[in-house]
């Protein structure tokens, strides 16, 4: 997978922009703005910002080695089975942040394995992010919407977010 932004893609169906207004990523209002910038010719520009910060969102193999305290043949092997999310950027793989903890007991997510096997192979990285930074409808603690790192760092269930993916790309 590259960063590189999508292009020349059909306008979202109807059924897609319902989706995003009833998930909570959209109001009609901010949808309506988004439909102005694309037609201004906003969109190429933000793509490229949004793949530009899904890259500065991650870390190096070296980097993800240190934090995990693993050797580099193991991030890899993590990698390749599919424990730990990471994308190639011009020949070299990255690892994004919001995978990592911080807690050196748990250095990861709950059930990350589970919620990497939900993210479609082919979904820019600059989508995922924005989905692990995006208080869900479905994923709430007390009420409130939460991240999905949040939502597995509280115990929530993880199929509750495969869910909302699968519900994406049903649309």
């Amino acid at each position: 997978m590259t960063t590189e932004p999508e292009s020349g893609r059909d306008e979202p169906s109807p059924e897609t922009v319902a989706f995003l207004i009833e998930s909570g990523a959209f109001t009609e209002e901010s949808w309506a703005r988004v439909v102005a910038a694309v037609a201004r010719g906003d969109l190429a520009a933000r793509e490229r910002k949004s793949a530009q910060r899904a890259l500065e969102s991650t870390i190096t193999p070296a980097m993800a080695s240190a934090r995990l305290g693993v050797d580099a043949a193991e991030v890899e092997r993590m990698r390749s089975t599919g424990n730990l999310y990471a994308f190639c950027s011009e020949g070299r793989w990255r690892y994004p942040y919001w995978q990592f903890t911080g807690d050196r007991r748990q250095p990861l997510l709950p059930h990350l394995a589970f919620l990497i096997a939900s993210i479609p192979v082919d979904m820019h990285p600059a989508t995922v992010l924005g989905f692990m930074e995006t208080p869900q409808r479905s994923a709430r603690i007390d009420g409130k919407r939460v991240t999905p790192g949040e939502w597995l760092l509280s115990g929530g269930d993880p199929q509750v977010l495969r869910d909302i993916f699968d519900a994406f790309l049903m649309n």
